[in-house]
C-alpha cells in the first residue's frame, strides 16, 4: 500500500463547500437537485424535498414549497424566523466542537479509544484503491449485522465509489489492522457545518473499538480545520437505544432545531400510524 493511497490522520483535512458547490457535487452523483429562492433542495423520496444542506436554517421567505410538483417538504429555520416553526429536526451534534478532546467523552469511551489505538491504525484515504480491493467485504459484513439498507451487489458498490474520494469535498478515514481494512467513516462539510455520512465497520472488527476511534478522529479533523463550527452525526434514532448511548458517550447530544414541515395531511396521518419513529424524525415529536 503506497503513501499516495493513505495519509496520517493528523494531517487529514476537510474543507467546507458552499451550497452551490454541494449542489454541483450532488448532481454529478445523480441526485435530483432543484433551486428555489437561491437555495438548493433534493428530492429525498418521490415528491418530498429537503435542503441539500440540512442545517442551512432558511428564512421564512425561503421556507416555502420548492416546486408545485411536491406533496411536502422539511427544512430548518433561521433564528430570526424560528417563531414560525411548526416542527423540529432532532439531530445528534457536538455542542462545543472547538474544545472537543478526550475529556469530552465518557471514561468508558476513553478506555475504548486507548484500546482502539493499540489495535488499529486510523488514516485518511486519498484514493479508491483500498475500497476497491477490500471495501465491499467490509460493507457486506456491516449490512448483514445492521440491516439498515438493502445489500447491493459488488458491482453496484464499486460503481457507487466513483465519487467517494474528492479531497476538496469528502473526507474518508479508515481503520487498518496491518494492511487489512476494518472499517471506514465518510463525511463532508457545507458552509462550516460538517456531516458524518456513513460509518461502515466489519462485524469481526467491533472488538477493536474502531467505531470509537473513527468518530473521535473525524471530529478532531473538523476541530483542527478552524473553519468548521458544527458537527452533525445523523438524526436521532430513538428506537436504537445502543446507538444513542454510543453517540451520547462520544459527546454528541440530541438537539432539536426549529423547523418547518409542510406535508399532505393524508400522508402525514399514514406516516404517523405506520412509521412512528420516522414521523418523529420528520416533525420532532410524537
Amino acid at each position: 500500500m503506497s503513501f499516495q493511497q493513505i495519509q496520517d490522520v493528523s494531517a487529514a483535512v476537510l474543507t467546507s463547500m458552499t451550497e452551490e458547490e454541494c449542489a454541483d457535487w450532488h448532481r454529478k452523483r445523480g441526485t435530483h437537485v432543484i433551486r428555489h429562492c437561491n437555495r438548493y433542495w433534493k428530492e429525498t423520496v418521490r415528491g418530498f424535498y429537503q435542503p441539500l444542506h440540512w442545517l442551512a436554517r432558511l428564512s421564512a421567505e425561503e421556507a416555502t414549497f420548492p416546486t408545485s410538483l411536491c406533496w411536502g417538504f422539511q427544512t430548518t429555520l433561521c433564528e430570526v424566523d424560528a417563531t414560525i416553526a411548526n416542527a423540529s429536526m432532532p439531530i445528534h451534534c457536538l455542542p462545543n466542537l472547538e474544545n472537543y478532546d478526550l475529556q469530552s467523552v465518557t471514561a468508558n469511551r476513553r478506555n475504548h479509544l486507548r484500546r482502539c489505538y493499540k489495535r488499529v491504525n486510523i488514516v485518511q484515504l486519498n484514493e479508491l484503491t483500498l475500497l476497491h480491493e477490500q471495501g465491499y467485504e467490509v460493507f457486506l459484513s456491516a449490512l448483514k449485522r445492521t440491516a439498515y439498507r438493502q445489500i447491493p451487489s459488488k458491482k453496484d458498490y464499486l460503481t457507487g465509489l466513483a465519487d467517494y474520494v474528492a479531497p476538496e469535498q469528502r473526507l474518508i478515514l479508515a481503520g487498518l489492522n496491518g494492511t487489512d481494512l476494518c472499517g471506514y467513516v465518510t463525511g463532508y462539510a457545507v458552509n462550516g457545518i460538517a456531516y458524518i455520512d456513513e460509518v461502515i465497520i466489519a462485524t469481526e472488527a467491533l472488538s477493536t473499538y474502531i467505531g470509537t476511534g473513527l468518530l473521535f478522529e473525524f471530529a478532531q479533523v473538523c476541530r483542527r480545520s478552524g473553519l468548521i463550527r458544527e458537527l452533525v452525526n445523523g438524526l436521532h434514532s430513538r428506537e436504537d437505544e445502543k446507538l444513542c448511548i454510543f453517540k451520547e458517550g462520544m459527546g454528541f447530544q440530541v438537539k432539536h432545531i426549529p423547523a418547518k414541515v409542510e406535508i399532505n395531511s393524508i400522508i402525514e396521518r399514514f406516516i404517523h400510524w405506520r412509521y412512528p419513529h420516522k414521523y418523529y424524525r420528520l416533525v420532532g415529536h410524537d
